[in-house]
């Protein structure tokens, strides 16, 4: 980086699906809640249960006042939305090998509740480039 700058092109997530199904998913959920675009996100308020079928583990995700909260329970009544899939479809989703749209028409998830606000709530969600500086500011 010193001598040649910053990459040109970011690092594949989908090429690292593999070391990404040893990441536990708390720190997913935390890359999510960074990526949170917060002045769009600052007047929405959306919850979303991520229920993966595969772990037996519930996680509902909160967006209130900019800032996504996510917290492992059992899912809320009164979300907008319930994503049921397995943690491949949720690491597919994540690493951008896969896109909502092609998840939401796949036999690998349930959704119950409103697809729109599910939509809603991942567009407020940014992909980061990954060509940033490490060393030089």
């Amino acid at each position: 980086e010193l001598r040649h700058g910053p990459p040109e092109q970011g690092i594949s997530l989908a090429n690292a699906i593999d070391l990404l199904r040893h990441t536990p998913m708390e720190r997913f959920l935390d890359a999510m809640a960074v990526r949170l675009n917060g002045p769009k996100a600052a007047d929405a308020e959306l919850t979303v249960n991520l229920v993966f079928t595969d772990l037996g583990e519930t996680y509902v995700l909160v967006i209130e006042n900019g800032v996504l909260h996510h917290y492992r329970r059992e899912a809320d009544p009164q979300a907008n939305a319930t994503l049921s899939l397995t943690r491949d479809a949720y690491l597919g989703l994540a690493a951008g090998a896969i896109g909502l749209t092609d998840l939401l028409t796949s036999d690998d998830i349930t959704l119950e509740g409103s697809k729109l606000d599910l939509v809603r709530f991942f567009s407020l969600l940014e992909r980061p480039e990954g060509t940033f500086d490490i060393v030089t500011p």
